[in-house]
């Protein structure tokens, strides 16, 4: 069989096949590298977000000039609510319950200055409120109402308004200590009734004034008059939230959210955009290469018609005379996979060490889905190329 390689290889240029061999290669490795990459730094942007510390995205509808003349809908109907709750990346959604009653809030004491101030009321279950305290609770009989504030309302407070009023900033500790009177105003005048109020905790999670669900829920029915509206806010608990489908949901539905909490769904963006393009330009490099390579084959085949039609004379099967072909097809798609799963593991490699540099834990071996790749493209480009070569030779000897 041997003399049958030397009779169809012999006085053949092999230059147009390096070339073909280079130009897959070039393509290959851009293209796992680029997938390599991608899964990398997307494990980096989400190896603090595991399944015991999912995310809460709190949505609200953007404010327009139509929903401050009233022509708007301000809150989320219960098939908005459902529909965000249907999405992929939703594991848990809450609406936010609001009070439905004027609400104010004064303090009597001699060791601090007196304030009164309007206020608001919001309510969510408990298991979205990253506070824990034993004095999260409505008692009747007490009538004390525990309340939770933002911890950006103190910042603003010690940082921003005590400073530049010349008035003492306030720790946490005392704040928890200053006796609050709640007065809850019912429908006509004189309707009211003053409760005990209390700060039990500092929300970093959720900017809004917040009290258990079970007193608002009881508040309203007593002295809630104002007409029920939609919640304006919904509470969402993703489990990734570097998913882009969450940001592309959001600007679709025209709703809002503080962006600095999907920063890393924002660089996931980017990062499928550049490799989407990396994946464009290696795909079109491969079919190059393809190309070349099919019509190399093709070339040689169509140089050697005379020899290939005396062998078929002589007694050799088409695909005896074929095997040359696929033979050298083999060894450079195996050249192929080897060299650019080596080089991918080499840049990886590299990669890896200038993320040490930065602090950043990334993986120093190829992920499985890079062989999977590799095997695939280059199975389909070798049934491809053999297909071609057997029905090529088969026409030459009939």
């Amino acid at each position: 069989m041997r003399y049958i390689y030397g009779i169809l290889w012999k006085d053949h240029s092999r230059t147009h096949l390096l070339w073909a061999f280079l130009g897959t290669l070039a393509g290959f490795v851009l293209l796992l590298a680029g997938i390599q990459f991608y899964m990398d730094l997307k494990s980096v942007l989400s190896q603090n977000r595991d399944l015991m510390d999912p995310e809460y995205i709190v949505i609200n509808k953007k404010v327009n000039l139509g929903q401050t003349l009233g022509l708007g809908r301000v809150g989320f109907s219960p098939k908005e609510i459902e529909e965000i709750a249907a999405q992929p990346f939703a594991d848990r959604v809450a609406p936010f319950l609001s009070n439905q009653f004027p609400v104010s809030g004064y303090t009597e004491n001699e060791r601090f200055p007196d304030f009164y101030t309007e206020l608001f009321f919001e309510a969510i279950p408990d298991e979205y409120i990253d506070v824990k305290s034993g004095d999260w609770k409505w008692d009747p009989e007490s009538g004390t109402i525990p309340i939770i504030i933002p911890q950006d309302y103190l910042n603003l407070y010690n940082f921003g308004f005590a400073p530049s009023q010349g008035l003492p900033q306030i720790p946490k500790g005392v704040i928890s200590l200053i006796k609050l009177q709640i007065r809850l105003k019912g429908e006509g005048r004189g309707n009211y009734q003053d409760y005990p109020g209390r700060i039990v905790g500092f929300s970093n999670r959720i900017h809004s004034i917040l009290v258990p669900y079970d007193f608002l829920e009881w508040a309203n029915a007593k002295y809630g008059y104002f007409k029920k509206a939609d919640p304006s806010q919904v509470i969402l608990v993703s489990k990734d939230p570097t998913d882009p489908a969450i940001i592309r949901f959001l600007d679709e539905r025209g709703y809002d959210t503080i962006r600095e909490k999907l920063k890393s769904s924002r660089m996931n963006i980017i990062l499928k955009f550049i490799i989407s393009f990396l994946v464009v330009i290696a795909s079109i490099i491969i079919g190059l290469a393809f190309l070349v390579f099919l019509l190399s084959l093709q070339l040689m085949i169509s140089r050697s018609s005379e020899k290939i039609r005396r062998l078929n004379k002589l007694g050799f099967h088409y695909r005896e005379i074929s095997r040359p072909y696929v033979v050298l097809l083999v060894i450079l798609l195996a050249g192929v996979t080897g060299l650019s799963l080596l080089i991918t593991s080499l840049l990886t490699s590299k990669f890896s060490t200038m993320a040490a540099a930065w602090s950043l834990q990334i993986s120093t071996s190829l992920h499985g889905v890079i062989y999977g790749t590799a095997m695939g493209l280059i199975a389909l480009i070798f049934i491809s190329n053999m297909i071609a070569i057997l029905i090529s030779t088969r026409k030459l000897c009939k």
